[in-house]
């Protein structure tokens, strides 16, 4: 493994590691962020063994996972410079709602590469769960959310191993998997819930059926008030009496073709039967694999996987209902919207039960 200087730069790392122009602006950015007295550590042996399988690692990653580490940990490498980095700033927005400097693939540069992001995830988990502590989120709903990482992982490995293909999917860091770490997503009754800023946003995880909760205004109100421990107010700016703090869920099936494949008593049509508003955009226009925003939800959260293109995921094969259907509508030359529905809520005095 090459060595660099304790004070390289970013463009002396790209230069060590043969990473091209499109990797600048992300190298650039991670040189600017600070680095503090705190290592990037990753556990080892046993230990990381453990915790892979706590986040939900698939296990046939996990030797991958654990190579890589090995080589990301090494001081004076270029691999640990960008992991110290990363794991900075990820240290550095726990708690807030921030973006990160976007990662370009590295699909090219082995399994460091390959699990670089991860790494920095597995670095961050104690920062994390400390977060958690101060808010007194309980064990199963910190480890539950934790987990999401594995989930996110387990999605690309059946997208390969379906494809047969050596292509990697993009890995829904940034959109998904950083609010995680940030302290800012947690799975709640088996969905997927997001405070932002001035908003909660419900996404439906990989095989959520049946859908046991009612997206009703009381069940909005309770991951309205478990947002309440933040540290830093999520609804800074709404007045009461005036605004409303909208809870909502993001997903295909607010698209009003669900009620062409399924009856009006499905679990589907009665957990968005109960929404207090629905905002219908249509599919919009495909990106340059044929795919939509609401065909990539559907698929993954029908299949469990994110194909590479259309072609690709008309190929796969159905076996539950809400597979035929979502496959179906695709077959037809059709495609999902990825429509925002939900409730508004008005009350947002502190209940009760807050304990932070």
């Amino acid at each position: 493994m090459m060595t660099i200087k304790d004070s390289a730069n970013a463009a002396e790392v790209r230069a060590a590691l043969g990473l091209g122009e499109e990797h600048r602006e992300w190298t650039e950015a991670l040189e600017r962020t600070p680095v503090g007295a705190a290592v990037a550590e990753i556990p080892t042996g046993q230990q990381l063994a453990s915790l892979l399988t706590q986040l939900k690692v698939p296990a046939e990653d996990q030797a991958e996972v654990a190579e890589a580490a090995e080589k990301a940990t090494e001081p004076g490498t270029p691999w640990f410079w960008l992991l110290e980095r990363t794991v900075a700033a990820l240290r550095a927005g726990m708690g807030l709602d921030t973006p990160m400097p976007s990662r370009p693939l590295l699909t090219g540069h082995g399994p460091t590469g390959r699990w670089l992001t991860v790494l920095a995830c597995l670095a961050a988990v104690p920062d994390v769960r400390a977060l958690h502590a101060t808010m007194e989120v309980p064990d199963e709903v910190s480890w539950a959310s934790l987990g999401i990482l594995g989930e996110k992982v387990a999605v690309r490995r059946r997208t390969l191993e379906a494809e047969g293909a050596e292509v990697e999917p993009p890995f829904p860091f940034d959109d998904y998997v950083l609010p995680v770490f940030q302290g800012r997503r947690y799975r709640l009754d088996g969905l997927d819930c997001r405070a932002s800023n001035v908003s909660i946003e419900v996404r439906l995880p990989y095989g959520t059926e049946p859908f046991a909760i009612p997206a009703d205004r009381a069940w909005a109100h309770e991951i309205h008030y478990f947002f309440c421990r933040l540290p830093r107010r999520y609804a800074d700016g709404v007045r009461f009496g005036y605004d409303a703090i909208p809870c909502y869920v993001g997903s295909w099936v607010n698209d009003p073709a669900v009620a062409d494949f399924f009856p009006q008593d499905h679990e589907i049509r009665r957990f968005t039967s109960k929404y207090q508003y629905i905002n219908h955009n249509g599919p919009g226009p495909a990106d340059k694999t044929g795919l939509t925003p609401g065909d990539r939800d559907a698929l993954e959260h029908a299949f469990g996987q994110s194909p590479a293109d259309r072609p690709t995921a008309l190929c796969l094969t159905p076996t539950t209902p809400v597979q035929r259907a979502v496959l179906e509508h695709l077959q037809a030359g059709n495609h999902w919207s990825l429509d925002y529905s939900g409730q508004a809520i008005w009350d947002y005095s502190p209940s009760p039960r807050r304990t932070a």
